[in-house]
């Protein structure tokens, strides 16, 4: 979830609790109110009509009481007036009985109540009080049915509510402004993160005018520093080790080739007869000496084909080529190491454009073709294909007809310096254990995947990397 729906979400969620909290109570407190207004409407009206029925004529005028009276018949509200127990007065909606027959103290002479009649329920006060001119009893009944009540209440409620509904939606709109305007600096700053290209680790150059965002520009530009300087030590030391070990590697390796070619050249000159044993043992050293070179050699180019691949080093943007092209190459490169052994090579392949890093991929090509050359026997087969698939994808694949690999080591063999049995391996074959690795990283950086199983045509291994059609637009340089 944004920060900005959280903050919405969560400040709108606390408005409107609050909102509906005041809003419970201020019903209860206006409907409590509502109450006592309309229990002291009932006994006012009350006290009117005891005040009507107890007066002479003298005092009121037939007239006024019977125009007061009017009113009272023409409005919900149901009466009794009662006189020593008999009816005098009623309203239209009034029963001809008593409607409660409440019996008030001597200390109390107002009551209200709830009573059923006319199938509503009614709010009422009964009012007793002695008339002392003749000293009769009086007792005056007023009832309002609850429904008029309530929806008076609720009318008025409603209305005072309102505006706190309406503000509860202005106030919504506003936090929703004032919010993405305040968020407007971290969005810019993650937009101009995501513009950038993941070998890019220049200081950001953004405008912030609140000092939360200035720091976090500032340690983002701090760790661009330090993760600039800590690549480019990864690089160059790799780089450079590599190079530096290439020299003394090749000084020793033209020392043992004249060693070699020493011996040989005393062997050729006295027929083996002035050898001794020593020299034999020596040459032998000496060649064994020769081949480790070799493997070092090889895993030191390895190591920096490994840099190459980098994907600090490697351009986001993809280049067409002529796949068939590409492997045409790789065949030609490593062709006097398939004529060694005897080998029959053969390319299957149309000319089919891959967009993608053509270094990386003749990398790949190579490592895979070397491979199958390595561990393919003599007058072995090697089988190399490439087809493009309904969906724009591009499946290269190398088989050849060697021992193959078990499928437990499927996963393993892509291990950087791992080698199917280990150091005691039983192949006479010098390697590293980068090869797959190499190959696994760059179809990783191109978004590919690889399948390994038994190739059904030559009974060795079947290696297909399948190039998705989005590499055709770039390609993934997070690694």
């Amino acid at each position: 979830m944004s920060i900005r729906r959280y903050l919405v979400l969560t400040l709108f969620s606390v408005l409107t609790l609050i909102t509906f909290i005041a809003a419970i109570q201020g019903y209860k407190q206006s409907m409590s109110q509502a109450e006592r207004g309309f229990d002291q409407q009932l006994l006012s009206l009350a006290q009117t009509l005891a005040v009507i029925n107890s007066v002479s004529g003298a005092t009121l005028s037939d007239a006024t009481i019977n125009q007061t009276l009017h009113v009272v018949q023409q409005s919900a509200f149901a009466f009794q007036v009662w006189k020593n127990k008999a009816l005098i007065l009623k309203s239209n909606n009034a029963p001809d009985h008593q409607i409660s027959n409440i019996q008030l103290g001597s200390q109390k002479n107002v009551e209200f109540f709830e009573v059923n009649f006319l199938d509503q329920r009614w709010r009422a006060v009964l009012l007793s009080q002695q008339v002392s001119i003749h000293n009769d009893e009086m007792v005056v009944i007023v009832a309002q049915p609850l429904k008029a009540q309530f929806s008076l209440t609720q009318t008025l409620i409603l209305a005072a509510v309102t505006p706190m509904i309406v503000a509860i939606a202005v106030l919504s709109v506003l936090i929703f402004i004032i919010i993405t305007q305040g968020l407007k600096p971290l969005h810019k700053l993650s937009f101009e993160l995501s513009k950038r290209k993941s070998n890019d680790f220049t200081a950001l150059n953004i405008q912030v005018d609140n000092n939360e965002l200035a720091d976090i520009v500032a340690t983002l530009n701090e760790l661009f520093a330090r993760l600039d300087a800590a690549f480019q030590r990864e690089r160059h030391f790799a780089s450079d080790a590599a190079h530096e070990l290439k020299t003394p590697l090749s000084v020793l390796k033209i020392d043992t080739y004249n060693l070699i070619q020493d011996l040989v050249e005393r062997s050729r000159n006295n027929d083996n007869k002035n050898l001794t044993s020593t020299d034999i043992e020596n040459f032998s050293s000496i060649h064994a000496l020769n081949n480790s070179v070799d493997r070092m050699g090889h895993v030191i180019d390895q190591i920096l084909n490994l840099n190459r691949t980098n994907p600090a080093q490697i351009s986001n943007v993809s280049s067409a080529f002529n796949i068939n092209v590409l492997l045409k190459q790789v065949i030609a490169e490593l062709y006097n190491d398939i004529l060694n052994k005897d080998q029959v090579i053969t390319l299957e392949s149309d000319d089919i454009f891959l967009s993608a890093h053509e270094f990386s991929v003749h990398l790949l090509a190579t490592n895979l073709i070397s491979n199958a050359n390595k561990y393919t026997p003599i007058e072995g087969e090697i089988l190399i294909s490439v087809k493009q698939g309904r969906n724009e994808t591009i499946t290269v694949c190398v088989e050849d007809s060697g021992q193959g690999i078990d499928e437990t080591e499927y996963q393993r063999v892509f291990d950087r310096f791992y080698r199917v049995g280990g150091d005691q391996h039983n192949s006479d074959i010098f390697g590293c254990g980068l090869g797959l690795a190499i190959v696994k990283h760059i179809a990783d950086l191109h978004g590919a995947k690889i399948q390994l199983s038994r190739s059904t045509l030559l009974n060795g291994l079947k290696v297909e990397v399948i190039f998705p059609a989005a590499v055709n637009e770039e390609i993934d340089t997070h690694g």
